[in-house]
């Protein structure tokens, strides 16, 4: 009986505590993005620099060149970027990096209802 009870107030803590760390993400900085040019890209320190910002690059980061993959060593001081970002602690982290130019898509064509 005891252990039953134990494992039901372990649950509830459990839970609440999962519950927690939810509410806690909803309430985390978050960051509009950026875009500009790139004034700066360093490989050592995994940053690159757009609009003023420092913004650090991780294994995670989805690079894309003109809408093809890219890595963190192809990006190149000048180019227009839009960058998706996120706060986490001080570091101003990105979550995608797009560079280049993407041919636009012609929207398809709908019929009109009567």
């Amino acid at each position: 009986m005891i252990r039953i009870l134990l494992s039901l107030l372990g649950a509830i803590a459990l839970t609440y505590t999962a519950t927690q760390a939810s509410a806690a993400d909803k309430k985390a900085p978050k960051d509009a993005g950026t875009y500009g040019k790139i004034t700066a890209v360093d490989k050592e320190a995994k940053t690159i620099t757009v609009a003023g910002k420092v913004i650090a690059v991780d294994d995670t980061t989805v690079i894309t060149d003109s809408g093809k993959p890219a890595k963190l060593t192809e990006l190149k001081v000048g180019a227009d970027a839009t960058v998706a970002t996120f706060k986490l602690g001080d570091k101003l982290m990105a979550t995608s990096i797009k560079t280049g130019t993407v041919a636009a898509v012609p929207p398809t064509a709908t019929k009109k209802k009567k």
